[in-house]
């Protein structure tokens, strides 16, 4: 894996007049299907699966906690009818159909997620990439090296300036989200490479500043970003294809405050095109079992495990200690809740969704249901996890997701369980059938039991969908 945390200076033009920019662009213009290996176009086949599953249970949990948010913007915008908002299944402009879709992604926190860039991949990409090709009737194979072009730019960049993009406050599933869906979209206009080498500069300078504070104090803006990565990734290819072009990504002498350089101070340029071509980084890309912040994947997988094994019952627990990588602690293992958290406060919460995994003995958009969060019973189970950062685990990790949960009962007892490879890490990746039944999960309640299945043969198929709209045409509800 590329290192991601040592710094190469400032760019400078190199080759004949070349910016690592613009060689990316090269070879994201010419990216063909018949060059994506295999296994990588399994993953867009997939994510395009996932994506569209999340979002329709992104919709069922707003509309389960009567939260009407999207649809009175939607009304208040009451322009185009070019494409689909699913699950609110209501015509909308393109770009503000992909922004109602991103939104939704972000609603569970259920999307795929690529940590060494510390970004969700789909819910700028896919988004719109679903909205211009329906507008278009573009095919599937188009959509695949699409999404395709989508994730390898946007793994890049992330990999080139995180972690410090990261704890410098910004949230790159808006930032960095918005290039590769602009990326993605370009591949699907059949930009060349000046075209999209302009494309990508115009998105770093249009990119959301997406932050921090925006996604981890439990506001309703957390759904945002995901919305504004895929109407950036939009405009900025309609930008370019009327005319506007800006610097590359890394910067421009004598400043160089492009993109990657002012949002980062450790960035690694050369990510974007070592390689190009063999090494994918789409392959680091990794999806979830669970609802629930990435870092609490294994914690909850864990613990739901030791919970049925042991037949262990909330008022049984003592303690429950859980150690696991740094990160862990840092950014979930210390946000505890209450009664007044809102769903977006306890998905990020590994105390919460600890605590919900014992009390429920699952987990799913129901543990995260305004009238289960405000269960008093389950806050004060929340404050026994105590969360501890091992940093023998920091070296494996983001590859692996290595955890111990111990659960302290009453009479002394204790039940443990180590967990180095959890479901959905890049080591151990969700099979075709998890991924297959979690979207059947999803999808069904919204769009009857016949439709879902009808998404998912089209999604595992897509080289051979000759247009998109066969799979918005099922994404309507029965009945």
């Amino acid at each position: 894996m590329p290192c991601w945390y040592s710094s190469q200076g400032k760019t400078q033009y190199h080759g004949d007049n070349m910016t690592y920019t613009s060689e990316l662009a090269s070879f994201t213009s010419t990216l063909s299907i018949e060059s994506i290996p295999e296994d990588v176009r399994r993953m867009a086949r997939v994510c395009l699966l996932d994506t569209i599953g999340v979002i329709l249970a992104g919709h069922e949990c707003l509309e389960r906690d009567a939260d009407t948010s999207l649809p009175r913007y939607l009304d208040a915008l009451a322009v185009g009818d070019d494409a689909t908002a699913f699950g609110y299944h209501r015509r909308a402009g393109v770009s503000d159909a992909a922004f109602i879709n991103g939104c939704l992604t972000e609603v569970l926190d259920w999307q795929d997620s690529t940590l060494p860039a510390c970004l969700h991949s789909c819910s700028g990409t896919i988004p719109a990439v679903l909205a211009v090709a329906e507008k278009h009737g573009f095919s599937g194979s188009q959509i695949l090296t699409a999404i395709t072009a989508g994730y390898e730019v946007g793994t890049r960049v992330g990999v080139a300036i995180q972690p410090s993009h990261w704890y410098g406050g910004f949230q790159a599933t808006g930032t960095i989200g918005a290039i590769g869906a602009a990326a993605a979209v370009g591949s699907l206009l059949g930009f060349e490479a000046d075209e999209m080498t302009r494309n990508l500069g115009v998105a770093g300078h249009i990119a959301p500043i997406s932050n921090g504070d925006g996604v981890f104090h439990g506001t309703s803006s957390k759904l945002l970003h995901g919305g504004m990565a895929a109407q950036t990734g939009i405009q900025s290819a309609v930008l370019t294809k009327s005319g506007f072009g800006a610097g590359p990504l890394e910067g421009l002498p004598p400043r160089h405050h492009g993109f990657m350089n002012i949002s980062s101070d450790e960035m690694n340029e050369q990510t974007l095109i070592r390689d190009l071509g063999s090494e994918w980084l789409t392959r680091l890309c990794s999806h979830k079992a669970y609802p629930v912040g990435l870092l609490n994947i294994g914690p909850v997988e864990v613990t739901l495990e030791l919970v049925t094994e042991n037949n262990i019952l909330p008022d049984q627990v003592e303690a429950i200690d859980v150690t696991s990588f740094s990160s862990v602690l840092h950014f979930t293992g210390r946000s505890y809740t209450n009664t007044e958290s809102g769903f977006s406060d306890c998905v990020l919460s590994l105390p919460y969704t600890v605590a919900a995994a014992i009390a429920d003995r699952t987990f799913g958009p129901l543990q995260l249901a305004s009238d289960r969060i405000k269960d008093r019973a389950l806050h004060e189970l929340a404050r026994k996890v105590r969360v501890h950062a091992d940093t023998e685990m920091d070296i494996v990790a983001p590859m692996d997701w290595p955890v111990i949960v111990d659960i302290t009962m009453n009479n002394g007892r204790h039940c443990t369980r180590r967990r180095d490879k959890v479901v959905g890490c890049p080591n151990r990746p969700m099979t075709d059938q998890e991924l297959a039944n979690k979207f059947i999960g999803n999808a069904e309640v919204s769009i009857g039991p016949a439709n879902a299945e009808r998404v998912l043969n089209a999604c595992m198929d897509l080289d051979n969908l000759s247009d998109i709209a066969d799979v918005v045409g099922w994404l309507t509800p029965q009945g």
